[in-house]
């Protein structure tokens, strides 16, 4: 071989060794993302029904599998993405509130240690996981942790998921603060006012009249187990659902089971159904930080919560279960 041949295909060997490991990163974030949509996939298909503890635990071994890897190349948005995807099965899915605290905790560490990684939405999905939990000072404690650290901004974050996929999230301020600039923060704040509800604590009273003006009062009903369910019309997972919960009514009412619905939007049509229906409640909504999405609250026959966002068979199990008397 010639001496410039030489030279020719040394160069040729030594550039593709300087791009092997840009070539090799964009590869590993390639299976990255096709790994973590394919976990996202399956979660979703999971969100309704009953699994067995072995496929919780298969997919928490795919959930952590990712996270190892993520944070196995240091990729710090994939170490993000990863462990809200973690904390959402272990508290979303699974109820496990300590879990999900500390993998989030574990994420906000690893990327207090990359340089340029923004941990606010871990911060904000441990307010939620707190919020759920009923800890609301320590969402208090997280707030000041959240202004003290590197990744508080006044920036806004780009938050989505309203009537439908995509559209924007109008997050409305709990409290009047010039200086509560933060969209994460304000989130959080959110967080702080329903951890105010949490289980166990009682339901704030309702002084209002349904659409038909017949008073509904929650002290009038104590004795019975109650679904107090924020509803909006037109959202789909609302209305997937409402079959059910009206099967639910007219099976179990006359055991001790009602329903109080409170429409979200004012002035918008409302359903037909058989129990009382309350156009809206903007102070009610302000007190317990609902600010534009449907959830409900099942209480116990004392009024106090037993828990949220309860649907189809759960929704159906705890009403059985508590109008038997069991806690």
């Amino acid at each position: 071989m010639k001496r410039s041949a030489i030279f020719r295909t040394a160069a040729a060997v030594l550039a593709a060794l300087a791009f092997a490991p840009a070539l090799a990163g964009a590869q590993d974030a390639a299976s990255f993302d096709a790994r973590y949509n394919s976990v996202l996939a399956r979660l979703q298909s999971m969100g309704c029904g009953y699994y067995t503890d072995a496929e919780w635990s298969e997919i928490e071994r795919e959930v952590g599998s990712i996270a190892t890897d993520a944070a196995n190349r240091n990729d710090g948005p994939a170490i993000v993405r990863a462990a809200l995807v973690n904390a959402m099965v272990s508290a979303d899915m699974r109820r496990r509130y300590s879990d999900a605290a500390a993998i989030l905790r574990n994420g906000i560490r690893q990327a207090d240690a990359i340089p340029g990684t923004d941990a606010s939405p871990l911060y904000v999905k441990l307010a939620e996981v707190l919020s759920d939990a009923g800890d609301a000072s320590g969402i208090e404690a997280l707030i000041r942790e959240y202004k003290a650290s590197r990744h508080y901004s006044p920036r806004p974050l780009a938050w989505s998921g309203a009537a439908r996929p995509g559209d924007p999230l109008l997050v409305a301020r709990p409290k009047s603060d010039a200086t509560a600039d933060s969209v994460p923060v304000t989130v959080m704040e959110k967080a702080l006012l329903r951890a105010k509800s949490a289980p166990g604590v009682l339901f704030p009273e309702i002084g209002l009249a349904d659409i038909q003006g017949r008073p509904v009062n929650l002290s009038a009903l104590r004795g019975k187990v109650v679904l107090v369910d924020f509803f909006l019309p037109g959202w789909k997972l609302w209305e997937s659902n409402l079959p059910a919960l009206r099967d639910l009514w007219k099976a179990r009412h006359g055991d001790g089971f009602e329903v109080v619905g409170i429409c979200l939007a004012p002035g918008a049509p409302l359903p037909d159904v058989p129990w009382p229906v309350i156009a809206s409640a903007p102070a009610l909504t302000r007190q317990l930080g609902i600010f534009g999405e449907t959830t409900n609250y099942i209480l116990d026959t004392r009024g106090a919560v037993v828990a949220r966002d309860l649907r189809g068979s759960d929704l159906a199990f705890t009403v059985d279960r508590l109008l038997a008397g069991k806690p």
